[in-house]
């Protein structure tokens, strides 16, 4: 897709370094859509693309993909191949950006992994969660007495069979497809983390390089309201 000269790496701005969390079985999507989406927006997808000047502002991104399991074994989502650790909890270097995938509801959130988000948690610039990866994010308590978003289909199963008293402390917000409270960002269903992908986006990054990336992945986002799925939450209290 390279259609002018390239040019080289731009050494003006400091990387940004974007970690991953695998959990097993992730939901595939809410992994590689944000992912895939802001990496469109980096100096080396973009070169080549946009004229120099706004390839100059463009950022550098490092992805570090932090495995549950604290190994290198390849963890397997909800579909697609196989994902392979580049980092462990140990290991992980200082990050701005923390992404959580969902994985299923059920799942058993690690205690290390708490571990590493909580100590963690004060250096970072912004944590994203997909999908349910706020609800797992609930279990750390960082998200106690703030706003959230989460897929609403997981949220009323948790009323519905009675689970929801872990979740209490937050306030999930029904009618939202994304919702950010401070440095933490969320969103709900699937499809909804490339909308916040868009929106985390549109406020970090240069507004010519965002323009050039969204025609690059002729990707139209979705505003957090309207939410077409709203009516999920209907009748389920959430006090």
């Amino acid at each position: 897709m390279h259609l002018l000269p390239s040019h080289p790496v731009n050494t003006t701005i400091k990387a940004l370094q974007f970690g991953v969390l695998l959990l097993k079985s992730y939901q595939f999507q809410d992994l590689v859509g944000p992912v895939d989406y802001l990496n469109t927006h980096t100096h080396s997808f973009l070169d080549g693309i946009v004229p120099p000047a706004v390839l100059s502002k463009a950022p550098n991104i490092t992805w570090h993909y932090i495995s549950e399991f604290n190994d290198f074994s390849p963890i397997t989502a909800s579909s697609g191949p196989p994902q392979i650790p580049t980092t462990s909890f140990e290991q992980t270097p200082a990050l701005d950006y923390l992404l959580i995938p969902g994985a299923d509801i059920y799942h058993t959130f690690p205690p290390q992994a708490v571990t590493f988000i909580q100590s963690r948690f004060p250096e970072l610039k912004g944590l994203l969660t997909v999908c349910v990866g706020s609800l797992h994010l609930a279990k750390t308590g960082l998200l106690d007495g703030k706003r959230a978003a989460t897929n609403k289909v997981a949220l009323r199963i948790t009323v519905e069979q009675g689970q929801f008293q872990q979740f209490r402390n937050v306030t999930w917000v029904k009618d939202a497809r994304f919702v950010r409270d401070g440095k933490i960002w969320s969103s709900s269903g699937v499809t909804a983390g490339l909308d916040l992908a868009a929106e985390f986006a549109r406020v970090n990054f240069d507004p010519e390089v965002n323009k050039a990336a969204s025609e690059a992945f002729e990707y139209k986002a979705n505003p957090a309201r309207p939410d077409a799925f709203k009516y999920i939450l209907d009748g389920v209290d959430l006090k």
